[in-house]
Parts: structure tokens; C-alpha cells; sequence
């Protein structure tokens, strides 16, 4: 039983840090790229909502069932300060993982 236990949060861990690290992904790259998915939600099945950003403009785009339509345009400003808080956090929450890792690294 203990064994499942630690199984269990062990699986847990690793999908928080999965999860950190693809949102940091997302969050580093969205400076660099032309075009890149910014955040996406799902609405209901096969439906979801995408934030996208192009070039230095950014949309809410609906997709599902195999077609895209875009739904309105986000003021940059406002995408732009939700990015840099998000960075922020990131950076907050990364600090000590990277400083894990790096301990790690240093072990070998």
C-alpha cells in the first residue's frame, strides 16, 4: 500500500513539473515566434478556444470538428501584461527546480 502511495505522488510530482515546464515553453517562446498558440481551453467536447498570437497581434480563434474560425481580436497591451505576469511566476516557481537540478547535475 505505501508503495502505491509514493507511486501515486511521485506520478503527481511529475505532472506539476510537466505541466511547469510546458507553460514555461510556451510563455519563453511567445516572444520569439511569428506565430505560436498563446493558451487554449476546452468548451465542451472537440471545441476549444485558442489564444493566438500573429506577429504582434493577438485573437481568440474557436476550433473543432475539424474547422477554425477566429471570434475577436485581444488588445496587445492586455495580452502583453497577462505575459509578463506569467513570467514572472515562472520564474518564481522554476527557481528552485532549476536549482534541484542543478544540485543534481553537480552529484555526477
Amino acid at each position: 500500500m505505501l508503495a502505491l502511495v509514493v507511486l501515486g505522488l511521485l506520478l503527481l510530482g511529475l505532472s506539476v513539473i510537466a505541466r511547469a515546464l510546458a507553460r514555461g515553453r510556451v510563455v519563453a517562446s511567445a516572444s520569439r515566434r511569428l506565430v505560436t498558440v498563446i493558451e487554449s481551453t476546452v468548451v465542451g467536447p472537440g471545441t476549444a478556444l485558442h489564444v493566438v498570437k500573429a506577429a504582434r497581434r493577438y485573437f481568440i480563434v474557436g476550433g473543432g470538428s475539424g474547422h477554425l474560425a477566429m471570434l475577436a481580436e485581444l488588445p496587445a497591451d492586455d495580452v502583453e501584461t497577462w505575459l509578463a505576469e506569467q513570467r514572472s511566476l515562472l520564474s518564481d516557481h522554476a527557481g528552485p527546480l532549476f536549482a534541484a537540478v542543478r544540485r543534481l547535475r553537480g552529484r555526477r
